[in-house]
């Protein structure tokens, strides 16, 4: 899933952000409109010499930084999707500009479907969330952003938690205020990356995966609740059997390690394997064959 930068700077501090620590203080690059644009077609030349000319639905990623920020936020939006018909546009995004009621009205109104816009909880509470995001005040304007959207009755709503030490033993918690929320919206739980901010915050979030992995499991009966849900970066044998059809592969090949363990297990090709970051900061142990 290729991903289009539409801005470089965010107004979240999220301690676990994959992006660069110095990422949002970086201004050298062109995110105007037309630079997208240009981005765009070398992307799309890229993969139609891939595909020999196939037309297969594909999809996208729209990131960040925090793309809403970008003043041709809507404008890119409306671009994109009519440059990309039919396709999965993916909007990664804090959502708090969406506590702009207009604003929200006007991205619905410019995100005609198939479009997705994926929204990240910390927490269950302001104290856990605005912790994690650095930002005061960041909880009650995600909360009130995804109000916004819903009310908007478009794009469709996925709901991401992301885990670390300072918050997965809350995902139960977390879960059931997102169900309070924004019920039947599609939900994603991961394992943080050990990339970026996450990496250099790893003395105060670095956390196993079979701490995190347990306390997924442990939400076994919530995530069943949901209309949709979705695993990133478990490993099919930490995960509970029921579980384990959630489980996606998220990373490509490049960043996924899988020890000499995998080699026995029947489900290495469906498996996510572990993150290669993680693998080098825990080592490959602790995976078993299914």
């Amino acid at each position: 899933m290729p991903d289009i930068p539409v801005w470089n700077k965010c107004d979240n501090k999220c301690l676990m952000c994959a992006n660069t620590a110095g990422f949002s203080a970086n201004t050298s690059r062109d995110y105007s409109l037309a630079r997208q644009a240009a981005r765009l077609e070398l992307h799309l030349r890229g993969r139609a010499a891939y595909r020999k000319n196939a037309r297969v639905p594909g999809a996208w990623n729209l990131t960040g930084g925090e793309p809403t920020l970008n003043p041709d936020f809507l404008k890119a939006v409306a671009y994109f999707r009519r440059r990309l018909p039919g396709e999965t546009l993916t909007l990664l995004s804090n959502g708090r500009r969406f506590a702009d009621p207009a604003f929200a009205a006007a991205f619905s109104a410019a995100a005609r479907p198939p479009f997705r816009l994926a929204v990240s909880l910390h927490g269950h509470t302001a104290a856990l969330h605005d912790k994690v995001t650095g930002v005061k005040g960041s909880f009650a304007q995600t909360l009130a952003g995804l109000r916004n959207i819903m009310a908007a009755g478009s794009p469709e709503l996925e709901l991401r938690v992301i885990l670390h030490r300072l918050n997965y033993r809350s995902l139960g918690r977390i879960l059931s205020l997102v169900k309070r929320t924004c019920p039947g919206r599609r939900v994603v739980v991961m394992h943080y990356e050990h990339e970026g901010r996450g990496a250099r915050n790893a003395a105060l979030l670095d956390v196993s995966l079979a701490a995190t992995a347990a306390a997924v499991n442990a939400c076994a009966r919530s995530l069943k609740g949901f209309g949709e849900a979705a695993l990133y970066h478990f490993p099919l044998c930490l995960l509970a059997p029921g579980l384990r059809p959630l489980a996606a592969v998220s990373l490509p090949p490049e960043d996924r390690v899988y020890p000499a363990a995998c080699s026995a297990c029947r489900s290495r090709q469906s498996c996510p394997g572990l993150m290669r970051q993680y693998a080098r900061l825990h080592g490959r142990s602790g995976v078993k064959p299914i």
